[in-house]
């Protein structure tokens, strides 16, 4: 079945399930230990992305905001700019800060840029051994996959511009260790999962970012004005050092392309790590680039995985899907759907990108309006994040809740749904909805 991509001529979206590119970007600095996010923008968009997060990951998410008032709007915004920054940095003293710009502030022309330069110009002493950067994530264009890969990019990028070797020498590359782009469609329990496989072959992984000890959940007690989990600053640099870069979802390739770049890094991207084919190519390199062999666990997993497709394949036959999710997740869902036997696919998209040419089936970028259209002509499994659920209900279609925000379902964070461990939970959970109609 080759691609039908399509674009909706639309002027305004009737029922939209795209998440704001400030949100991805947010999101992904969760992933790195002390960090903060200052959003800059009118106050009610922090609220938002605020409380999505935190009812999604059902953990408090550390953001700031620079308030845009009228006087910032005449007269511009960077003495209010240089003000919170001084205070987020003497009160709260984070290691690595990043200053988001809205659709607002690109609107009214505020020089980002030039406000943080100045700030940096002004206080050397005072970002000694921290990561101040800036850049614009208007809510207009993308959607969270592609703020999230901006702000990983945007991060590599200051890394790159400051990184000097010990000794004044180039560094040496370290052969053991691995880069890896954890894409925005993985749950903290899949970046658990990818790090536990890893380090099974003998491998030091240094996830970017890594929202599996930041958003899997702490019983720390009070409330902390900084993320409480990731990746720490001084393990970040060195990145620059490692042997090589795995990028998980086709969004990572332009970061993994930076390292490559600027550090002589190799890469591979894997633009997915579900299903059977794709696990097995996954371990095969791991298998080859460390030269170890794959320990027994994980064979048996495969065998369950295998199982598993065996039983349930009387509920896949002839099975009709819709979807709504980001590029990178309909890639992946798509990939382990096709091997469970389901070829009728039809999906929405928030944006284009060239990663849908993988997808086999009808994709359009649009809205969940669109996805009911295409859900009219006949479908048994609505799947998307929880905007879409009234909808599919209203439709009569049974709907197993994927992607970002999922509201009303606990442990969905935690959920693995990639390597044979995550392809027999997957099989099962669609299994148990195709055939009873029971809510995951």
């Amino acid at each position: 079945m080759e691609l039908s991509f399509e674009k909706q001529d639309r002027p305004l979206a009737i029922n939209p399930f795209r998440v704001s590119q400030s949100l991805g970007g947010v999101l992904a600095l969760q992933g790195i230990f002390r960090s903060l996010p200052v959003l800059h923008g009118p106050q009610g968009c922090a609220e938002s992305i605020q409380t999505v997060l935190s009812r999604h990951f059902r953990e408090p998410i550390p953001l700031q905001n620079i308030a845009m008032q009228e006087y910032n709007l005449i007269f511009g915004g960077e003495k209010t700019i240089h003000e919170v920054l001084q205070i987020v940095f003497t009160k709260h003293k984070p290691d690595v800060v990043a200053v988001v710009g809205s659709s607002m502030t690109e609107a009214v022309g505020e020089d980002l840029p030039g406000a943080v330069r100045s700030f940096r110009r002004h206080h050397e002493k005072l970002l000694q051994d921290k990561i101040l950067l800036e850049l614009y994530l208007p809510d207009h264009e993308g959607s969270l996959e592609s703020g999230y890969a901006q702000m990983t990019v945007a991060v590599l990028r200051e890394l790159a511009s400051r990184y000097r070797p010990g000794g004044g020498s180039k560094a040496r590359h370290k052969d053991r260790r691995i880069n890896l782009l954890a894409g925005s469609h993985l749950t903290p329990g899949d970046v658990m999962e990818l790090k536990e496989i890893i380090s099974s072959f003998g491998l030091e992984v240094i996830v970017l970012p890594d929202l599996s000890s930041s958003l899997a959940g702490h019983l720390l007690a009070g409330h902390m004005s900084l993320s409480r989990g990731g990746v720490p600053l001084d393990y970040l640099w060195e990145m620059a050092t490692s042997g090589f870069t795995l990028a998980v979802g086709s969004s990572m390739e332009p970061a993994a392309r930076l390292l490559k770049e600027e550090f002589g890094i190799g890469y591979q991207v894997f633009p997915n790590i579900s299903g059977l084919e794709a696990t097995d190519e996954f371990f095969d390199f791991l298998q080859r680039y460390s030269r170890n062999t794959v320990q027994m666990k994980y064979r048996w997993q495969r065998q369950f995985a295998l199982d598993c497709l065996l039983d349930t394949r009387a509920a896949f036959r002839g099975k009709r899907v819709v979807a709504a999710l980001e590029p990178d997740h309909l890639v992946s869902v798509q990939t382990w759907l096709w091997e469970a036997g389901i070829k009728a696919l039809s999906a929405v998209v928030p944006f284009s990108t060239p990663a849908l040419e993988l997808v086999k089936g009808e994709v359009v970028e649009g809205d969940l309006h669109d996805l009911q259209l295409m859900a009219g002509r006949g479908a048994d499994l609505w799947i998307s994040n929880s905007y879409g659920e009234h909808v599919a209900r209203e439709s009569g279609i049974r709907f197993m809740p994927m992607g970002f925000p999922v509201l009303n379902r606990y442990g969905s964070p935690y959920s693995v749904s990639l390597g044979y461990r995550g392809m027999a939970d997957l099989l099962n959970n669609l299994g148990n909805v195709l055939m009873n109609g029971e809510r995951v």
